[in-house]
């Protein structure tokens, strides 16, 4: 019997080239995945479970992601999907900026509620949200991998979101209201700027495939396959990218009517 948490078991798994194995080694990690996680209505309660059965689902997804990397193909059809992904998330994080940036320029222009406002925050995020089985796109190699990508990339999603081992944004900013900012400031003047995306590719780990040498990975990506635990052909499947910029307006009184001066001096 295999000792899926064992130091042993993992070394395996970075050595194994038979991908009939690997597949069959991905269906008993998942089945483990399952038997800790399972219920009818797909509706996960990780803030519910124990510190030791978390930890060990952890370790378990991260398995998960390290055979499937393995199992990557980047066929001519899974690298140019790749490449459309990595285009639509650059686009979207550009646009986040942008748009939480004119959010912003639009609040300076027409001025603060005396009445009312006494702080703003603006803030933009890009994440992506598992939201049933039209999130995920069913792609023709999928038997070739023989996962079950639907319950694994929503218990993925809901493990992140409920926990505190991964961010659930992949990107985000915040401007913080200043009396200094006017209008015309720019977006760099307003530091709301993708700090990330410089041209330089964000290739690293199992990302840095030969057959994918030629597409400057942004941001978006690395952190999807990098600092949370979708593997490559998780990633391909993923079809459900939230970008939000908004306005927070705050109205802060204390009992006897005194209101938050952010700008009082100390």
């Amino acid at each position: 019997m295999l000792d899926l948490h064992s130091r042993d078991f993992i070394i395996s798994i970075h050595e194994e080239k038979d991908m009939d194995r690997l597949r069959e080694v991905l269906q008993i990690v998942e089945d483990e995945i399952k038997h800790n996680t399972y219920n009818e209505s797909m509706l996960f309660n990780f803030r519910g479970m124990d510190k030791y059965t978390l930890n060990k689902v952890d370790d378990l997804i991260g398995t998960r992601q390290l055979i499937l990397n393995k199992m990557f193909q980047a066929t001519p059809a899974e690298v140019e999907r790749f490449k459309i992904v990595n285009t639509l998330l650059k686009q979207l994080t550009e646009q986040m900026y942008q748009r939480t940036a004119d959010f912003y320029r639009t609040l300076l222009k027409y001025g603060k509620d005396a009445t009312f406002d006494d702080d703003y925050n603006v803030e933009g995020s890009l994440q992506y949200v598992y939201n049933g089985e039209d999130s995920i796109l069913c792609l023709e190699e999928d038997p070739y991998y023989g996962s079950d990508f639907n319950y694994m990339i929503d218990l993925i999603d809901s493990f992140i979101y409920q926990t505190n081992y991964y961010s659930h944004e992949i990107n985000s900013v915040s401007i913080v209201y200043k009396l200094e900012h006017t209008p015309d400031w720019t977006n760099e003047q307003l530091d709301c700027l993708d700090p990330f995306d410089d041209g330089q590719s964000w290739a690293e780990g199992w990302l840095r495939h030969p057959n994918l040498d030629s597409i400057c990975m942004c941001y978006a990506v690395h952190d999807l396959c990098t600092h949370k635990d979708y593997s490559i052909p998780d990633f391909l499947r993923l079809n459900d990218f939230w970008v939000e910029a908004k306005v927070v307006c705050q109205h802060i009184v204390e009992q006897d009517g005194t209101r938050y001066d952010p700008f009082k001096e100390t």
